[in-house]
């Protein structure tokens, strides 16, 4: 098995948990993705190795169920990779198929940063990606930045964004796109997303808005312009490890209603299936999880997972069907 360097391993000074180390994709056509990666982001491919069959109990699949395996990230990143997953033998549709920033359920997108929006726009726009809107910079905060969100094969969506200032760090390795840093969801009830998150996954609020104030006209996230001034959107970004990348930003459009497809965020549907992250030990955090009120999606078991080896991995959902792994390795 390769080796390769990644964020799976405590010392004393981390905390429990860290923010994910991989995004799961499930995918009707790996080359593609693979190509996308390698040639366009200017990722690394690390590992085409299959992980073990004990993942089809924990993802209930049936034993005639197959698929291939192809884990890419930018070359000298140690987090933020992509997982990517062909199924075979089975039936499928898209997890957000056809959807809008106030459809809720699964995982809305990843984000990832470029040093040159304008050109990474248009390369994208030749490789048949199309925009949720135009890119917008806008000021939120301390931060100056453009944005834009692509709509993407199988009905994924990635937000990339250009940081103008302040400086980023810890971004040195960034070519034409970044490591995966944020992932966004589109969530049903704030207060639930909240109580989910921080009161019993015990993740740390990293930032708040009430999502008001917005203002007419062009916007990031789609919204009609002429009414985007009416529609209130309160975001909270929360991350595992306040110090640690690998965050999830759940949102709300307050005014406007759409269709739920929480159903359909699970194995072996198309898109962006699921978020894993490290923590130091399976076992007492998933009791502690249990004893917080939290049902498990599936219980603690030993997967070997490429590049990394064997690992201990459970899972559960939040109450916007989103599913989350946690993972430890074993020596």
């Amino acid at each position: 098995m390769a080796s390769i360097k990644h964020n799976l391993n405590f010392s004393e000074k981390d905390s429990n948990i860290k923010g994910f180390q991989e995004v799961v994709f499930s995918v009707a056509d790996m080359n593609r993705w693979v190509d996308f990666f390698q040639h366009n982001c200017g990722w690394k491919l690390i590992s085409t190795e299959k992980s073990s069959d004990t993942l089809k109990n924990m993802w209930s699949l049936d034993d005639s169920v197959e698929w291939e395996e192809a884990i890419l990230h930018n070359d000298g990143d140690h987090e933020g990779f992509v997982r990517l997953i062909q199924f075979k033998n089975v039936e499928q549709r898209q997890i957000r198929s056809a959807t809008n920033i106030w459809d809720t359920g699964g995982i809305f997108d990843i984000n990832m940063r470029t040093p040159d929006m304008d050109s990474w726009y248009r390369e994208l726009q030749d490789e048949g990606w199309n925009g949720v809107s135009e890119p917008k910079r806008y000021v939120f905060g301390q931060y100056d930045v453009s944005e834009v969100l692509m709509k993407g094969p199988d009905g994924i969506v990635i937000a990339f964004m250009q940081r103008f200032a302040p400086p980023l760090l810890d971004f040195d390795h960034m070519k034409k796109t970044s490591r995966v840093f944020n992932s966004s969801v589109i969530v049903s009830d704030m207060a639930e997303s909240y109580d989910f998150f921080i009161n019993k996954l015990g993740f740390q609020m990293f930032f708040r808005s009430p999502g008001l104030d917005r203002e007419t006209g062009h916007n990031v996230i789609g919204i009609p312009p002429n009414v985007n001034h009416e529609i209130t959107v309160p975001i909270d970004i929360v991350r595992p490890d306040i110090n640690n990348f690998g965050s999830i930003e759940y949102l709300k459009t307050n005014e406007l209603k759409g269709r739920d497809c929480a159903e359909f965020a699970k194995p072996p549907n198309l898109g962006i299936l699921m978020y894993r992250f490290p923590v130091s030990d399976a076992d007492d955090y998933a009791a502690t999880l249990v004893e917080r009120g939290l049902q498990l999606n599936s219980e603690v078991q030993t997967v070997t997972v490429p590049p990394y080896g064997n690992l201990k991995i459970f899972s559960v959902l939040s109450p916007d069907g989103v599913w989350l792994e946690f993972i430890e390795l074993i020596e």
